[in-house]
């Protein structure tokens, strides 16, 4: 049944959508044809090797390597599995606090194919690195235009997927990053607070 799958290359639409029309990859991943669950982890385990190959290229190289890109890479996957599984289920949350019903699993697969521009950060940093011109400036320029094409992916996917505005749907995006630095920033200031009140009395 696998094999006919991939025999078919109807899973290949899912990453031309991804990257081309993500309203389109919505209704795909929606139709479940073909079934896309375990075919969407494919997208965080390949940017993880991408990134640890693509971060070797800024500096030296050291037998470390081939433990960085075989246990490193399978502590990356796991890490970015997990906080796509907690994002996605915060996103669910905020989306049913719009009145929308419950939809993780499809937050989870939309999530994933989501990342799947951050695979071209290899091939444009590489350009860079080759010429040595500043590839370390194009990192982080080219992360930052891939990050936010992958948000416009979502953002897009959240629209369709609940028929809301891009506006809502950004904001149910944004929900996991605002809760957590939230938090993070009340912590930080009751710490303040209490080792101020411990260093004076």
């Amino acid at each position: 049944m696998m094999l006919t799958q991939l025999r078919s290359l109807r899973w290949a639409d899912l990453f031309l959508f991804a990257l081309l029309d993500p309203r389109a990859l919505y209704r795909q991943i929606d139709r479940n044809e073909p079934p896309s669950f375990i075919l969407s982890f494919m997208v965080p385990a390949a940017v993880a090797a991408i990134d640890i190959i693509t971060l070797s290229l800024l500096g030296r190289q050291t037998p470390f390597f081939y433990y960085k890109i075989t246990y490193g890479w399978i502590l990356m996957f796991i890490y970015q599995s997990l906080t796509v599984a907690v994002a996605a289920s915060l996103m669910d949350m905020a989306s049913q606090f719009f009145g929308n019903g419950g939809a993780v699993r499809r937050f989870i697969i939309l999530i994933n194919f989501s990342l799947f521009p951050k695979v071209f950060i290899l091939p444009l940093v590489y350009i860079f690195h080759v010429f040595s011109f500043a590839p370390i400036f194009f990192y982080f320029f080219f992360s930052t235009g891939l990050l936010i094409w992958s948000a416009m992916i979502a953002v897009q996917g959240i629209s369709e997927m609940h028929g809301v505005s891009l506006g809502k749907a950004a904001v149910v995006y944004l929900f996991p990053a605002i809760l957590i630095w939230g938090s993070l920033f009340f912590m930080f200031i009751l710490l303040v607070i209490c080792g101020t009140g411990y260093f004076a009395g």
